[in-house]
């Protein structure tokens, strides 16, 4: 490692080296040493700073759920945009209009975005709604019928501030968008169906509807498990 002349690996001071390596006095000998132990410990150090520094930019993290209180009711401020269940599975991500239709007839809980655009709105069919795995996070879930008809109740049917997401029909098509925002209850509707929310930008208070459950809407959760 040291030749005729040697360099101290810590802040890279030269040293002469008059005599052969092995011919060093027993100073030089531990000074150099001191200086490589210096310098070993101090690539460590770095190494370990830089895993760190690269762990805590590639880790996910758990944002805080935006709120709002409406009554005896806490809903969330935003809708849904998860892609996977509460146990960590993957929803389904159906973009075509085959994989849309293949899901329904599996009865599969499937997403899309809104025109499949990476911007779009997340919209999810009701078989992602009523998966046992659960589709919203811990301490959430989707509301049912009755705790939209509380909503109601509350804001004079006006429900809460929300986009114009539009939706997807069964045939995978998507409608909507800028003009009406649909909403899926956690409650059936006969053997096909399930309750829905739907708002209009030029009516402004909800309508109950029920429709197939194959239909692609938008979730918001209230709180409570």
């Amino acid at each position: 490692m040291f030749g005729r002349r040697g360099f101290s690996w810590y802040g890279m001071k030269k040293v002469e080296l008059l005599k052969p390596p092995d011919a060093l006095n027993t100073s030089d000998r531990n000074w150099i040493m001191q200086d490589f132990f210096k310098a070993l410990s101090r690539g460590r150090l770095l190494f370990l700073l830089t895993v760190l520094v690269l762990s805590a930019g590639c880790a996910k993290r758990d944002e805080p759920v935006k709120s709002l209180t409406i009554g005896n009711q806490v809903w969330m401020a935003e809708n849904l945009t998860t892609d996977k269940y509460r146990n960590g599975d993957l929803i389904r991500h159906a973009k075509s209009v085959e994989e849309w239709n293949d899901a329904i007839s599996r009865q599969e809980g499937a997403w899309c975005n809104y025109g499949n655009e990476p911007d779009g709105a997340r919209l999810y069919n009701w078989f992602a709604v009523a998966d046992p795995r659960g589709l919203a996070p811990e301490g959430w879930h989707v509301p049912t019928d009755a705790e939209w008809r509380e909503l109601e109740a509350a804001t004079d049917d006006r429900g809460f501030e929300t986009d114009f997401t539009g939706s997807r029909n069964c045939l995978g098509f998507f409608f909507g968008k800028g003009s009406a925002a649909f909403f899926w209850t956690a409650t059936p509707s006969g053997e096909f169906d399930a309750w829905n929310r739907e708002i209009s930008k030029a009516g402004g208070k909800l309508q109950r509807v029920h429709v197939a459950r194959g239909l692609g809407l938008s979730v918001r959760c209230v709180k409570g498990n």
